[in-house]
């Protein structure tokens, strides 16, 4: 999010576990920014789908949320068993969406997942395991070994929807720790939404 900065596109990222790879899904519009992201996925070696289909939780969701009605709506569902590195890659080349009049919103569905029990994120594990990543980001600007073996990347898959998406919203927002939590009830129903913001 950019402070009083208009925005002419939105992309929902999303997690699901039951497809073989990225897909993307036109909401709304020509599908412009569907095709932004595709090539930019195809440079980092990911091969996204593109499809069109309506969804009416999404637009009522976005009507909730967001003041004025976008131009487009692009739905980006990355799928679990991917290794850290690769779902951070997938928010490190999208950055550039950032400045390109692009509102990014990372949404982890409970309702789609598996167990529904997740965890809350004001939950104090995820808080220190953003911190964590944030340390890690620190150190390995500063500190370079000549002559060091290539890093061997993390080969361990992960599985759990939110940290998947955790890890590429912590990329796109510039690799630091997010500068605004937020909390709110939407409706009579018990349903919440909650969540960390990155602003620039």
């Amino acid at each position: 999010m950019i402070w009083g900065k208009r925005f002419k596109s939105v992309v929902v990222m999303s997690t699901r576990s039951d497809q073989a790879g990225p897909e993307l899904h036109i909401l709304k519009g020509k599908g412009t920014t569907a095709g932004k992201i595709q090539a930019l996925l195809s440079g980092q070696g990911f091969t996204p789908e593109i499809g069109s289909t309506s969804s009416s939780d999404r637009a009522r969701l976005l009507e909730a949320l967001l003041a004025e009605e976008p131009h487009e709506v692009t739905e980006l569902i990355l799928n679990t068993g991917m290794s850290e590195h690769e779902y951070r890659q997938v928010g490190l080349c999208l950055e550039v969406l950032r400045e390109q009049d692009v509102l990014v919103i990372c949404l982890d569905d409970k309702a789609n997942h598996k167990d529904k029990v997740g965890v809350s994120l004001h939950d104090r594990r995820l808080r220190e395991m953003l911190s964590g990543w944030e340390q890690d980001q620190k150190w390995g600007a500063v500190m370079s070994f000549k002559g060091a073996s290539e890093r061997s990347q993390q080969i361990a898959r992960l599985d759990d929807p939110t940290v998947c998406l955790l890890n590429a919203a912590f990329t796109l927002g510039g690799s630091q720790f997010p500068q605004r939590m937020f909390s709110s009830g939407m409706n009579n129903a018990e349903q919440t939404l909650s969540g960390f913001g990155w602003m620039k």
